[in-house]
């Protein structure tokens, strides 16, 4: 274990400084205003500036820092139970980081669980790797980590990017990942399923990411643009918390509070990682539309008739489809994230337990709803005959 080096008061009087220079951009009273509407971060800049206490979020970080085996140090919020159940590894997505499970944890240390919630590579306090990053490679390194903890066999929990990460480490490692728990199939499945033998339900959601996926600039820009885009939203922390705040307002079910979001831009402003957390979109990138699940030609109709062109489909969807997961697998599913999949869907990739469509919550339900998130979770793990 090390101490991750502390962030200076010069550089939280930097910010400030920045904050107090910010030039507010002319807003004719009178003309269209199309996205998100700015004049929402006054308040939040002036609340990042007054009343914000960022020793506050160092204090909830923690200190505990594991080096995997590629020699890289990724750093966690290491939280110990009183209790002897499965360790619980959390893993975040983007834009956010281990602070959105500030709420999460507690609740499932007071169930008996320790928690494990660490930063992916980049993010953060965590090294950025050299080399090309991937699922597998944060996967090795988060395995890494928690051997190093002393947990052999663990549960993980994952959203966003993280329910990715999540399935790729049960993919590496069953014999480790005891149980997954998830708030959506990692989106990159969706590419796998060919619409010829989709169902109803399926197809609606492979059309619900289509839309998401045209209609959302963070999107290409972080795939095709992130070098030019981090050059502007690491020099204006205004900039970057309104890169940050359109995606929590579109993304949520109601508004968090001030806090949540200020803290997530400046552990990003302070350990200078915009361009690095931006990195598993565009390593490697590639289109986002219905041309990434349709494949070359297989589910179209030859002639020979519709049996045979669905079982041209299946084929190809086999083919091109990763394994499957066979580790015991819940999905709590919250109405207001960025799409819901089907079950069937679901059980099409893993081995499902458990399947819940929450009442309300986001996409960032650690945050949004942390009780109903901590009951599902716990009550899944109870299910499943395992301690550590």
């Amino acid at each position: 274990m090390a101490t991750p080096i502390p962030i200076s008061e010069a550089a939280i009087d930097d910010l400030h400084r920045r904050l107090d220079q910010f030039v507010w951009p002319h807003r004719a009273t009178g003309a269209a205003r199309p996205g998100f509407d700015t004049a929402q971060l006054r308040p939040l800049v002036e609340h990042w500036r007054n009343n914000f206490d960022w020793r506050v979020v160092e204090a909830q970080l923690g200190q505990r820092i594991t080096t995997t085996d590629g020699g890289r140090r990724i750093h966690a919020i290491h939280a110990q139970s009183d209790g002897q159940r499965l360790p619980v590894l959390l893993v975040h997505g983007w834009p956010d980081s281990p602070l959105r499970f500030v709420d999460l944890i507690p609740r499932l240390t007071a169930a008996g669980h320790d928690v494990v919630a660490p930063a992916i590579p980049g993010f953060g306090f965590s090294d950025e790797p050299a080399e090309e990053i991937s699922f597998e490679l944060i996967a090795e390194d988060f395995h890494s980590s928690m051997a190093e903890l002393g947990y052999g066999r663990y549960a993980v929990h994952g959203g966003d990017l993280g329910s990715g990460v999540a399935t790729t480490l049960a993919t590496a490692h069953p014999e480790a990942v005891a149980a997954l728990h998830l708030t959506d199939v990692p989106f990159d499945r969706a590419f796998t399923l060919d619409r010829n033998i989709a169902s109803e339900a399926e197809g609606y959601y492979l059309d619900t990411l289509e839309r998401f996926g045209e209609g959302q600039l963070y999107l290409k820009a972080n795939m095709q643009q992130p070098d030019v885009l981090a050059l502007a939203l690491a020099d204006s922390p205004v900039g970057l918390l309104a890169w940050l705040a359109h995606l929590y307002d579109q993304w949520t079910d109601g508004k968090l509070g001030h806090d949540h979001l200020l803290a997530n831009a400046s552990l990003l402003w302070l350990t200078g990682t915009v361009r690095s957390s931006m990195r598993l979109y565009s390593e490697p990138a590639g289109p986002w539309d219905s041309t990434s699940w349709e494949g070359q030609e297989a589910g179209a109709d030859s002639g020979d008739g519709a049996a045979e062109s669905k079982h041209a489909a299946e084929e190809n969807t086999q083919n091109r489809a990763p394994c499957r997961i066979e580790v015991p697998t819940a999905f709590a599913l919250f109405p207001h994230d960025i799409a819901m999949a089907p079950r069937e869907f679901a059980e099409r990739h893993y081995r499902v337990n458990r399947f819940t469509v929450m009442p309300q919550g986001g996409h960032f339900a650690a945050l949004e709803q942390p009780d109903l998130l901590a009951s599902d979770l716990v009550a899944f793990l109870e299910e499943l005959p395992m301690q550590r």
